[in-house]
């Protein structure tokens, strides 16, 4: 009887040691802000995608997908969806791929219907959407969190145009302002451990030199605030 209950005992230290060393390495979370404000914006690719979450390296761990349309009002509807994580030791590999490919037709799907919607705004409300995603992401527990931003980041706004002369001017020569201007209107939270990608591409120079000045003011904000921002033309 001893016997018996000293290899219950081992068998469910075992378990334990397991359950606990095989928990996944990291989660994480995508986000993805595509400004539908402008016809000749940069769109998303599933290919660029996908790999952010990990998954290849470890198919394990969770990931979560969030979607979200930039328009012209401050409040937008968001598509989400997400894999769990689980232990490689008491699942099966076979279904687990399965589940990945699962994951990757959902987001896949979210950013096939979201090439549905109509594009073309008279104005465009940037700042509040992202501000709101990236102060929900430093809430979330996940440890790689990414926001993908694919806009000009051309605020269009009544209260605020970067498009009038005088207030794009201001965002050159005194872009403290612009930012006190957006930190009354949604303050951000610290945003350290958060990776930004701005991903825009610009349709000459004139407009290559216009969102050099936009991002510019965006990556110092974000980057005051501890978030990791890197500018680009596309994911590769």
């Amino acid at each position: 009887m001893k016997t018996l209950l000293s290899i219950i005992l081992i068998v469910a230290g075992m378990i334990l040691i397991v359950s606990c060393t095989s928990k996944p390495t990291s989660d994480t979370e995508v986000v993805l802000v595509r400004d539908i404000t402008d016809s000749f914006l940069s769109k998303p690719k599933l290919d660029e995608i996908t790999p952010l979450f990990g998954l290849e390296n470890n198919q394990w761990q969770g990931a979560t997908f969030r979607f979200m349309d930039i328009t012209d009002v401050s409040y937008n509807h968001a598509y989400e969806t997400s894999i769990n994580s689980e232990s490689k030791w008491f699942s099966n590999e076979f279904q687990r791929r399965k589940k990945v490919k699962t994951f990757y037709a959902e987001v896949s799907q979210i950013l096939n219907t979201s090439e549905k919607e109509a594009v073309g705004k008279d104005n465009s409300a940037v700042y509040a959407p992202i501000a709101q995603e990236l102060n929900r992401l430093s809430r979330c527990p996940s440890k790689n969190k990414i926001l993908l931003i694919y806009s000009d980041l051309m605020e269009n706004t009544n209260d605020l145009s970067f498009y009038d002369k005088q207030k794009f001017e201001l965002l050159k020569t005194n872009p403290d302002v612009i930012s006190k201007y957006f930190e009354a209107l949604i303050p951000l939270q610290n945003l350290q451990g958060i990776k930004i990608f701005l991903v825009f591409q610009p349709n000459g120079m004139a407009e290559d030199e216009q969102f050099q000045i936009v991002s510019g003011f965006y990556k110092k904000l974000f980057e005051s605030k501890g978030a990791v921002v890197s500018i680009s033309a596309n994911l590769d």
